[in-house]
């Protein structure tokens, strides 16, 4: 699922997958339950188990969660250079000159890892991590739609301008309206 060779709707085999790991079936049930509960993977009754399909209520929930995640971040973040994010930016960047899709969805992801581990909080890191394996899910929806990632780019350039420059009010402005102009996309093209 992490790179996007079993899309959102996927059937996963038990045998196959069991078979591929090296593991019992029985442990394959058990991880299942884990990416259950983690809105992962779907688990229909006498259908078997699929690569979890968002819909609009759950791709809300992500960016209330993201939102709340994200500003708190910047909140708790000091001014100043922050290398590892810029360096994420670059990556970004170069992946857009190559038209590579999923490495700007990476490199987004990385961003707003990075993003909220300046908080210093490993809680709210392990809260991010669980929000951006949903987010994943949505971006390998749409892995061949460059504009969509490629405007991305430039905005999470932006916005840490505004973090290095402790614009605390204007960045958690600015990603408000980056996260509302990233639910509307998904919302209109669910």
């Amino acid at each position: 699922m992490n790179d996007g060779a079993l899309v959102p709707g996927c059937k996963l085999s038990e045998q196959k997958i069991s078979a591929e790991l090296g593991i019992s079936r029985n442990t394959l049930r058990q991880a299942f339950t884990v990416l259950s509960a983690q809105n992962l993977v779907e688990q229909i009754p006498n259908r078997g188990v699929f690569v979890a399909s968002p819909d609009k209520e759950q791709i809300s929930e992500l960016m209330v969660m993201r939102l709340a995640l994200e500003s708190t971040a910047i909140e708790l973040s000091g001014p100043g250079e922050k290398p590892a994010i810029r360096a994420v930016i670059e990556k970004a960047r170069q992946a857009r000159a190559a038209g590579s899709v999923s490495a700007m969805a990476s490199a987004n992801q990385d961003f707003h890892r990075l993003l909220v581990a300046q908080a210093g909080s490993l809680r709210l890191d392990t809260l991010m991590s669980s929000a951006l394996a949903e987010m994943r899910l949505l971006f390998f929806s749409f892995v061949t739609v460059v504009d969509f990632h490629a405007q991305f780019v430039d905005l999470n350039a932006e916005l840490l301008e505004l973090i290095e420059a402790g614009e605390k009010v204007a960045a958690q402005k600015a990603l408000r309206s980056y996260l509302a102009k990233s639910s509307d996309y998904f919302m209109a093209n669910l």
